[in-house]
C-alpha cells in the first residue's frame, strides 16, 4: 500500500478514545463524525464501553475488524506496545500523537528508534508511522481527519487543490486557518512531527501524485531524506503542480561537514537553500507569505520570462513598482517600436508610453484606457508579467470591469497579473475574478519574481542523478599539493603546468623547461595552508631564486617538522579575479560544489554560492551571477567581461567526477583558480583533496 493509499483509510481506530471531544483522543472522533468519514470508527478504551455515542473495544486486539489507520493518544511509555498491537491486527497507518521521544534526548531517540524497528516486523514492512509528538494527519476529501487541532474547529474543512506538509503542528494549523480564511480548499494537512518512520520530503511526495493537488504548501526546519523530495519535485514539474517551501533554521548553527574551506562553509541552511532552487520549490520567508502567494500560483500560469510591465494610475506606485522590480530581478524593459505605437492609440495624448505605465487620471474620463492598454499589450509580446496598481479608488472607478478584464487578460495571453491595492472593497472585485492582490507594490512585484523563479528553476533542471551518491566517510586523508593537482587534471580540470623537484638537479631542469615567471612551493601532506608559513614565493625567474627557495622550504619544513615533499614550480599567471572551486560530500545532499570569491579572505568574505550535484550549465551560471561580486564581471570602462561559461563549465565537471568517485574522493578545496578578462581559460593555481581513508558504502540515490 502506498502512502497516499494509507491516507484515505477505511476504517480507523483510536488508541486513549475520549469521550470529551475537546481532550486529544476525543477530537479525531469528533471530527471523523462530523465532517463525513464514511468508514467506520473505532475507540478503544479499557475503561468505557461507550465513546461519544460509539461502541468501544478494551484494545486494539478485541476490534471486530482490522483497523486501516490507528491513533495512538497514549502516554509515551505505551506507545512501544501499541505499535505491536498495530502490527499484530495488520494496520497500515499509525499516527502517534505521544511525545517524551527524540525531542528529549539520546534515550528518547533510542526508544523512538525502537518504534520504527517494531513496525518493520509488519508483512512487508507494511506499518507507516507519523510522529511521534505530531499533531496527526487529515483527509479533508474523506473526512479522514486524525488530527486533533483546534483549527479545524475554527475553520471549517473544504476539499481544494492544497496540500498541506508541515515538520510542526501548530505550522500545519496556521497554515491551515491562513489557506481557509482566504477561501482556500484544503484537501490533505500533515504534520510529520520528530519524523521517526514518514519524514516530510516523503509525504510531498505521496500528495503530489493527487491528480487533485495543484500546490503544496511545505514547512520544515531540518531536511531529511532530500531523495523523496527532489523525486516529487520532478513529479510536481511533470504534472504542473507547485512546491511552495518555508525552510526555517537560516543562521550558521548547521551541521559541520568537513575542515575544508568548503565544508566549512556548507552550513545546513545554504545548501537546503541551494537544493530548493535547484529543483524549482520558491523558498519563502514565513507562514504569512505561504498564505499570501498561494492564490498566486494557483490562479496564474507560468510566465516565459522575467520582463515586467507596470501599469497604475498613480506615480508613486509607478516609482515603487520599478524599484522592486529592480529588487527582485525583474526586468522593466523599454517597449519597441510595435508596442510604442499599439499604446499610443490606448492612451491618451497626455500620457506617455513608457514602462512602467502611469494612466494618470485618465481612467475617471476614459475608463476604457485601462482594457485598451492590456489589449496593446496582449499582442506585443512585450510582457512576460503584468503588475496593476491601484492605490486609490472610488466613485467613476468600475473596479468590477477592471478585475474582469485582468482575469481574462491572464486567461487568453498566458502572462500572469498581479494587482497590489489599498483598499479591501477593490481588492475583492479583483479577488472575485480570481485575479490575486497584494497590499503593496513590492508584495505583488515579490510575487510575481517567485512565479519567474520557479519557471526558471523548472526550465534549467538538471539530469536526474540515476548513480549512486556518495557516502560521507567517517575518516579522509590529505592529499600533498600534487597530487591534488594531478587528480583534478585527470577529472579533465585546467591546473597549472607544474613539476615537482627533490634534488637541485631537478631544480635546475625545471627552471628551464617550464615558462617563467614561476611560483615556488613548498610541498608537505601535512600542511594544507602554506602561504601562512612562508613556504611561497612568487616571480621566480632565476635557478638562484629556486634554488634559495628549495633550501629555505626545505629548513622552514624541517623545523615544524613536517613531511617534505620537495618543491613545487608552477608557471605563475596573469589573474583579473580569484574564485575558489570547491566539492565535498554531504551526508545529506551527497556532492555539493561551491564557488566563490576565492584567495586567503574566503571564509571571511563567505561570498559563495552552492550546487547540489548533478546541475546544469545554466545552474552553475546563475550562481556565478549571484555572487556579490559577479557585477566585475561584466564589461567595463573598455575592459572585456569575463566569459564566465568556461568557469560554469569547470562547476560542472567537478561535480559530475566527484558523483563518478562514488564516495573516493571526499572534498576539493581549488583556491585560487585565477580566471581574466577576455578568452583567456581559467587555471587552477592551488588545490587540496581529501580522500577516503576506507573504501566508502554507497547509498542508492531516489
Amino acid at each position: 500500500m502506498s502512502l497516499l493509499q494509507a491516507l484515505n483509510p477505511r476504517s480507523v481506530a483510536i488508541l486513549g478514545a475520549s469521550d470529551n471531544p475537546i481532550k486529544a483522543g476525543g477530537r479525531p472522533i469528533d471530527y471523523l463524525r462530523r465532517h463525513g468519514f464514511a468508514g467506520r470508527i473505532l475507540p478503544v478504551n479499557p475503561k468505557r464501553a461507550e465513546v461519544q455515542g460509539l461502541a468501544a473495544y478494551p484494545s486494539l486486539r478485541a476490534l471486530p475488524e482490522a483497523p486501516d489507520a490507528v491513533v495512538i493518544s497514549l502516554p509515551g511509555e505505551d506507545v512501544a506496545a501499541a505499535i505491536d498491537d498495530c502490527v499484530a491486527v495488520g494496520a497500515r497507518l499509525a499516527v502517534i500523537y505521544s511525545s517524551g521521544f527524540a525531542e528529549l534526548g539520546e534515550e528518547g531517540r533510542r526508544q523512538q528508534a525502537d518504534l520504527v524497528t517494531r513496525a518493520r516486523q509488519a508483512p512487508g514492512g507494511g506499518l507507516r508511522l507519523f510522529g511521534p509528538n505530531c499533531q496527526g494527519v487529515a483527509n479533508f476529501a474523506t473526512g479522514a481527519i486524525l488530527n486533533f487541532s483546534t483549527m479545524i474547529n475554527e475553520n471549517a474543512p473544504a476539499d481544494g487543490p492544497v496540500a498541506i506538509v508541515s515538520q510542526s503542528g501548530a505550522g500545519a494549523a496556521i497554515l491551515y486557518g491562513g489557506l481557509r480564511r482566504a477561501g482556500i480548499g484544503v484537501r490533505y494537512m500533515l504534520s510529520t512531527g520528530n519524523e521517526a518512520d514518514v519524514c516530510a520530503a516523503e509525504a510531498v511526495r505521496a500528495v503530489v501524485e493527487d491528480e487533485g493537488i495543484r500546490l503544496v504548501v511545505l514547512y520544515i526546519e531540518t531536511l531529511r531524506q532530500s531523495a523523496w523530495l527532489a523525486e516529487a519535485a520532478r513529479l510536481a514539474h511533470a504534472r504542473g503542480v507547485t512546491i511552495l517551501a518555508v525552510k526555517a533554521g537560516r543562521t550558521r548553527a548547521g551541521q559541520a561537514t568537513a575542515s575544508s574551506h568548503t565544508g566549512a562553509l556548507a552550513a545546513e541552511d545554504a545548501l537546503a537553500d541551494a537544493f530548493l532552487r535547484q529543483h524549482g520549490i520558491p523558498r519563502l520567508a514565513d507562514f504569512r507569505e505561504l498564505i499570501d502567494y498561494a492564490p498566486l500560483f494557483l490562479s496564474q500560469p507560468a510566465p516565459r520570462g522575467r520582463r515586467v510591465v507596470s501599469i497604475s494610475n498613480s506615480g508613486a506606485t509607478c516609482v515603487l513598482s520599478a524599484d522592486a522590480a529592480e529588487e527582485y530581478g525583474l526586468a522593466l524593459e523599454p517597449f519597441d517600436a510595435a508596442t510604442l505605437d499599439g499604446l499610443s492609440q490606448a492612451l491618451p495624448s497626455y500620457v506617455t508610453a513608457r514602462n512602467p505605465i502611469d494612466m494618470t487620471t485618465a481612467l475617471l474620463g476614459r475608463p476604457q484606457t485601462f482594457g485598451d492598454t492590456l489589449r496593446a499589450l496582449s499582442g506585443s509580446g512585450a510582457a512576460d508579467l503584468v503588475h496593476v496598481g491601484f492605490p486609490i479608488g472610488g466613485e467613476g472607478y468600475d473596479f468590477a470591469d477592471f478585475a474582469g478584464q485582468a482575469s481574462r487578460f491572464a486567461r487568453d495571453t498566458g502572462v500572469p497579473i498581479a494587482v497590489s491595492v489599498n483598499q479591501d472593497w477593490v481588492a475583492q472585485a479583483f479577488q472575485d475574478q480570481g485575479v490575486p492582490t497584494f497590499w503593496s507594490e513590492r508584495a505583488a512585484m515579490r510575487g510575481l519574481a517567485l512565479l519567474a523563479e520557479q519557471a526558471g528553476g523548472r526550465q534549467a533542471q538538471a539530469p536526474s542523478a540515476e548513480a549512486s551518491v556518495p557516502a560521507a566517510a567517517s575518516r579522509s586523508l590529505t592529499l600533498d599539493e600534487p597530487s591534488s593537482l594531478s587528480e583534478l587534471a585527470r577529472a579533465g580540470l585546467p591546473v597549472m603546468r607544474h613539476l615537482v623537484c627533490r634534488s637541485e638537479d631537478e631544480v635546475r631542469a625545471a627552471i628551464e623547461s617550464l615558462p617563467r615567471p614561476l611560483v615556488a612551493k613548498g610541498v608537505s601532506a601535512d600542511l594544507s595552508h602554506k602561504s601562512e608559513h612562508g613556504l611561497v614565493r612568487l616571480n621566480i625567474r632565476e635557478a638562484e631564486q629556486a634554488l634559495q627557495a628549495f633550501g629555505d622550504f626545505a629548513a622552514t619544513l624541517a623545523r615544524l617538522g613536517a613531511a617534505d615533499g620537495g618543491l613545487l614550480l608552477g608557471a605563475q599567471h596573469r589573474a583579473d579575479f580569484e574564485l575558489a572551486l570547491g566539492a565535498h560530500v554531504d551526508a545529506e545532499f551527497g556532492v555539493v560544489v561551491m564557488v566563490g570569491q576565492g584567495g586567503v579572505l574566503v571564509e571571511a568574505l563567505r561570498d559563495v554560492q552552492f550546487l547540489v550535484a548533478p546541475f546544469s550549465a545554466r545552474q552553475a551560471q546563475d550562481a556565478l551571477a549571484r555572487l556579490s561580486i559577479a557585477p566585475a564581471f561584466a564589461a567595463v570602462r573598455g575592459m572585456p567581461a569575463v566569459e564566465l561559461e568556461a568557469v560554469a563549465a569547470m562547476m560542472v565537471r567537478l561535480g559530475d567526477w566527484m558523483l563518478a568517485q562514488g564516495g573516493r574522493v571526499q572534498s576539493v578545496d581549488a583556491n585560487p583558480v585565477l580566471v581574466a578578462r577576455g578568452a583567456q581559460a581559467p587555471v587552477i593555481v592551488d588545490a587540496v583533496v581529501a580522500v577516503a581513508a576506507a573504501p566508502a558504502a554507497t547509498s542508492e540515490a531516489a
